[in-house]
């Protein structure tokens, strides 16, 4: 009796150790407009791979850029393509990877209570910049505007500073006249969308940007977007995947992951994951707009 009493023991042991075996991970770090979409693409992964936990990490497309330059993130998430001084950094470690895995709209967002319904990127230049600080100026009632920013870290304020707030949108001729112009110094700067749904939420005159996934699901009931037009001429348009995908909204762009090319399996293995038919149902599911084509079936018949 003894002796089984051992032998069980032993077996009961074992099974146990091997059931608490710590899950290996796979680190993603970076952009907060990704935040939401590859925490539920890691779960799903996750429940798939019991062997593997994936952990995301915000902190801005600069901040991933950073700790992957740095060896201390397997995968960056950025909003935005990498700068020229980036590459040249990366190429310098060796071969890297740049795969864009989903599109977004950025949306330019207002309090729920704000009547004001559409806005051009001319005017929220002027907004931004502090050229316009009264709604009355903009096609809203009197009040004071109060801007609220992403800081310096964030990949869609940097793409917003490029395209809106400096008019790169609207050529060449805008972008070299705007090139110097920077965001008013009375902005109120907060470091992720969650922040940026709070201020605005709070203040009814307050006018603040995030990723259209951010605005139109995670944040639904706090901020409200607005409609867009470059010019002002032509139509405006409300910020949706339909409208991303038929290029009607036209500020957009490109949600990437960046990995070091001696990665090994395991990140392969997530990366075919997010790429796959079922990575690419949750990116539509989290409210972007997918990177890959639909698989198609065809069936042939005899």
């Amino acid at each position: 009796m003894r002796f089984k009493s051992l032998f069980l023991s032993a077996i009961l042991a074992a099974f146990l150790t091997g059931n608490c075996k710590p899950k290996e991970p796979i680190t993603i770090t970076g952009s907060e407009t990704m935040h939401v979409m590859l925490q539920m693409i890691g779960l799903e992964y996750s429940r798939k791979h019991s062997g593997i936990q994936v952990v995301v990490n915000g902190g801005g497309s600069i901040e991933g850029i950073g700790k992957l330059f740095q060896g201390k993130t397997d995968i960056a998430a950025a909003s935005r393509p990498l700068t020229e001084k980036e590459l040249k950094e990366f190429d310098s470690k060796g071969k890297f990877e740049s795969l864009a895995v989903a599109y977004d709209g950025i949306a330019i967002v207002v309090n729920p209570s704000n009547p004001l319904q559409k806005i051009s990127l001319e005017t929220a230049s002027k907004i931004f910049s502090g050229e316009i600080t009264d709604w009355s100026k903009a096609g809203g009632k009197p009040g004071k505007i109060e801007v609220v920013i992403r800081n310096d870290k964030s990949g869609t304020a940097a793409y917003f500073e490029t395209h809106v707030l400096k008019q790169k949108d609207l050529g060449s001729k805008n972008f070299e006249t705007r090139k110097n112009v920077e965001y008013s110094s009375a902005s109120k700067v907060v470091a992720d969308n969650d922040s940026m749904a709070a201020a605005i939420d709070s203040n009814p005159n307050s006018i603040g940007f995030m990723g259209m996934g951010s605005a139109l699901f995670e944040n639904k009931g706090r901020v409200r977007a607005l409609e867009y037009s470059l010019s002002g001429k032509e139509p405006f348009v409300t910020p949706s995947i339909e409208n991303v995908y038929n290029r009607k909204y036209e500020l957009s762009r490109g949600l990437y992951l960046f990995y070091l090319s001696d990665h090994g399996q395991k990140i392969d293995d997530f990366i075919s994951f997010v790429t796959s038919e079922d990575g690419q149902k949750i990116i539509l599911k989290s409210g972007y707009l997918r990177g890959t084509l639909p698989t198609v079936e065809v069936e042939v018949k005899k």
